[in-house]
């Protein structure tokens, strides 16, 4: 009897023991991949937090065709402001080269006006120094006139070729005509020259 207990428990024991290892046995298998397994296993092991998630690759984000419009927008506007800047730069020297044109304009025809003043004022000069040198040349030839003519000739001689043309010219024709023959020839025809060349002054125009 008590025999028969020792090999009923000795039973029990093994067939616990096979148990186990079959339990052991079974979950080795569903830990491969590929192994069956039976309906609603295979998906609770799926959802399991046990099993490692997939990693998650992000999508590209979509192309903002608004801020492209932007951009050109921009590029464009400072483009604009850039032209704007270069049109200003050069209307501004244009202006600047318009002054310095005017100011130089200016300055000339005042220097002119100044030119021409000083051309009257020194032509009025001039023609003073002229009819005061006429003046003296009359009042000589006054006194050549009543001088011998053998004595007013060496006299035209040594005289300087200007003054000797002015008294001649002053003379009356008659009183010249009579000086010419105590001339030399080379001084008369000096003292031609010089009077031919010698413009007449208003008074005597």
């Amino acid at each position: 009897m008590k025999k028969g207990r020792m090999v009923l428990i000795h039973v029990l024991v093994i067939a616990v023991l096979l148990v186990k290892m079959a339990a052991v046995g079974e979950m080795f298998k569903l830990s491969r991949p590929g192994t069956w397994m039976p309906w609603g296993v295979g998906s609770a092991l799926a959802d399991s937090p046990v099993k490692a998630a997939a990693p998650t690759v992000a999508a590209p984000a979509p192309k903002d065709a608004f801020d492209d419009h932007l951009k050109k927008e921009r590029d464009l506007y400072t483009l604009l402001e850039q032209r704007k800047k270069e049109l200003d730069a050069r209307e501004a020297a244009l202006k600047a080269e318009e002054q310095r044109l005017a100011a130089l304009k200016k300055e000339i025809v005042e220097k002119i006006d100044s030119l021409k003043t000083l051309e009257q004022k020194l032509s009025v000069t001039a023609e003073a120094q002229k009819t005061e040198e006429n003046k003296r040349f009359k009042e000589l030839a006054k006194v050549f006139e009543a001088t011998p003519p053998a004595k007013v000739g060496p006299m035209l001689e040594k005289l300087d070729l200007k003054t000797a043309a002015g008294i001649t010219m002053n003379m009356k024709r008659d009183k010249a005509g009579l000086i010419w023959g105590y001339l030399s020839p080379q001084r008369a025809v000096e003292i031609t020259r010089e009077i031919t060349r010698t413009p007449l002054s208003s008074s005597e125009q």
